[in-house]
């Protein structure tokens, strides 16, 4: 297996990926494409079993659009330094436990400190599980705890295709701001 810099040939692949392991919402080529940022899969053969993404937040308040007051030391290390939203981070279940969480994490992690001050990971968790695989795989990466909301989207009906219907997902939101 060989993690590597995600390439335009593999976009259908990661695509199906999170299809099948990050349904949160309908992927094809066209948007894993126009995700951009930072990408990197982890293959197997010609098999992604992999895949991390991020991408520079531009508007925190965009990316963060409410809980405007338990927030507002978060979008703050946006104005201060340039941000990474971490957007993507999935492993097919069958190749979990070997390492390749890790490796896309630290691949990602070396890549943004070059580009920025600072990177924010949201992990998004049914309520009912309240459990987010890649928690303590961030935080061993040395990322932070900032806050955990549970049903974050739920007081804006927001609608969600993994709940299937309005959203009543937690955020479990970690960050890193580094040294430069």
């Amino acid at each position: 297996m060989q993690v590597k810099l995600f390439e335009t040939r593999y976009a259908q692949k990661v695509a199906t990926l999170l299809n099948n392991y990050l349904p949160f919402e309908e992927e094809n080529e066209i948007t894993v494409l126009q995700a951009g940022g930072i990408q990197y899969i982890c293959v197997d053969g010609e098999e992604v079993v992999g895949y991390i993404a991020g991408y520079l937040i531009k508007d925190a308040r965009n990316e963060f659009p409410y809980f405007e007051q338990e927030l507002t030391e978060l979008r703050s290390v946006t104005t201060k330094k340039a941000t990474f939203y971490t957007s993507h981070l999935v492993v097919n279940p069958n190749y979990r436990g070997q390492g390749i969480g890790r490796a896309l994490v630290e691949a990602y992690d070396k890549a943004v400190k070059e580009q920025a001050g600072a990177v924010i990971s949201v992990g998004w968790v049914k309520s009912d599980t309240n459990s987010w695989d890649a928690e303590k795989l961030f935080a061993t990466m040395g990322l932070s705890r900032f806050m955990y909301i549970g049903e974050y989207f739920k007081p804006y009906d927001v609608y969600c295709p993994s709940c299937d219907g309005r959203c009543v997902c937690d955020a479990d939101i970690y960050y890193k701001v580094y040294d430069k």
